[in-house]
């Protein structure tokens, strides 16, 4: 569970460390970011939508914060949209997931429509306070859930477009480099079954997504969380876009501690000039600054 009030943070809606270092399990890595305002790739810039978007998800997450850490102001907002505060002291998911559909009544989700690949106004490195904050900029609809999915017209398909690697099922593992890592598949965690018997995984909802993904060779935004690493929430954790990775294997193996079937899936992470779209690129020999 998060804390639902968090104290104001000095820093920009959309920050980025210079340099975070990052401990995953016992593998020490370094995630390269940008400066803020620079685009990623030095040849390319972004067109004016792109940029307009990134103004709104900019004051969407302004939004959003204030009304986490202004009482007066959430009550305000609350009572013009006849949405009543909670009795009692507001906590955990719930409260977040009630602020976020705020921000939306107020008309500023951003990126609205799912859909696969890159999200305007967002770039590779970009960090986020709250889980619910992924909901509002586009990047991942599901406030719970770590696969996010969109299915075809005719719903005969379904597609991953984004996965969040909190940690939860142990599932970050590092191969080949910080650019390749191991997702399990979701269902039958042993961490919040309770007392529930435990089952095999089966190859439905989010798992039937990443196959299809790695099948039809459809690109996945991944999100991770990261804890203690400078500019985080009063939680100590913080989650970050890392980019569009490729599911490249999928396969079974029996976890330790249950002896049932789980699936894995082998993600690497594409090329620089495949991490956006070309709609949202400009060619030019001068960077272009963010104002």
């Amino acid at each position: 569970m998060v804390s639902s009030r968090p104290k104001p943070v000095k820093e920009g809606p959309l920050s980025k460390s210079k340099r975070a270092r990052h401990v995953v399990g016992k593998v020490v890595r370094h995630v390269k970011v940008h400066p803020r305002g620079i685009c990623s790739n030095q040849q390319t810039a972004f067109t004016p939508e792109w940029y307009e978007c990134r103004s709104a998800i900019k004051e969407a997450l302004r939004c959003y914060r204030r009304l986490l850490s202004d009482k007066d102001y959430c009550e305000s907002i609350s009572k013009d949209h006849g949405m009543g505060l909670e009795r009692g002291k507001p906590s955990g998911i719930g409260q977040h997931m009630r602020l976020a559909n705020l921000v939306r009544c107020l008309g500023k989700w951003v990126n609205t429509a799912k859909q696969i690949g890159c999200v305007a106004g967002i770039e590779v490195g970009d960090g986020f306070h709250w889980r619910s904050e992924l909901c509002i900029v586009g990047l991942h609809s599901e406030f719970q859930k770590g696969i996010d999915c969109i299915t075809s017209l005719n719903g005969s398909k379904i597609w991953a477009t984004s996965i969040v690697d909190s940690g939860r099922y142990d599932s970050s593992t590092r191969k080949v480099s910080s650019d390749e890592f191991t997702y399990c598949g979701e269902g039958e965690n042993p961490s919040f079954c309770g007392f529930k018997k435990l089952k095999d995984q089966k190859l439905v909802g989010g798992n039937r997504a990443l196959m299809n993904n790695m099948i039809d060779r459809k690109p996945v935004r991944v999100i991770r969380r990261f804890d203690n690493i400078g500019n985080t929430n009063e939680s100590g954790y913080k989650f970050v876009y890392e980019g569009l990775y490729q599911v490249n294997h999928c396969w079974k193996e029996i976890r330790m501690d249950s002896g049932k079937y789980v699936y894995k899936f082998n993600l690497v992470k594409l090329e620089d000039h495949l991490q956006y779209e070309p709609q949202w690129k400009v060619n030019n020999f001068r960077t272009r600054r963010y104002h």
